[in-house]
């Protein structure tokens, strides 16, 4: 338990060191549309799989090419910001499949209530 414990702690603290990383290293790049969703840790902590989403406008393939080209420089900057691990985990980023979903599912049910408050507003029904 204690071993589950310490690597959901280990996760959430990779994934606040990323948001901050692309918050200041990546602020100025298509990166900024970057959002990390979750992390989680492999349990000898070695590896991370690092899911994310992105802002409206950012292309979803550039971004993950960028990802790719940038995912060392990106390991080294964590590795800087979490000096108590003995070493920086291997990051595997993944697009958020889910997060999209649920937006999309949101718009449509957006959609489906304006168009029953216009049916209720309309005289001729």
């Amino acid at each position: 338990m204690t071993g589950q414990f310490r690597r959901e702690r280990v996760a959430q603290a990779i994934r606040k060191s990323l948001s901050l990383i692309f918050l200041r290293e990546y602020a100025e790049t298509p990166l900024a549309g970057i959002l990390i969703q979750d992390v989680s840790a492999s349990p000898d902590l070695r590896e991370a799989t690092v899911r994310y989403t992105l802002m409206p406008g950012t292309p979803r393939k550039f971004a993950q090419d960028r990802l790719a080209e940038e995912e060392r420089h990106i390991r080294h900057l964590l590795a800087k910001e979490m000096r108590h691990l003995k070493f920086a985990p291997l990051l595997r980023f993944r697009f958020d499949e889910k997060a999209e979903s649920v937006v999309r599912l949101q718009e449509l049910l957006d959609t489906l209530s304006r168009e029953r408050a216009e049916g209720a507003d309309d005289p001729a029904q």
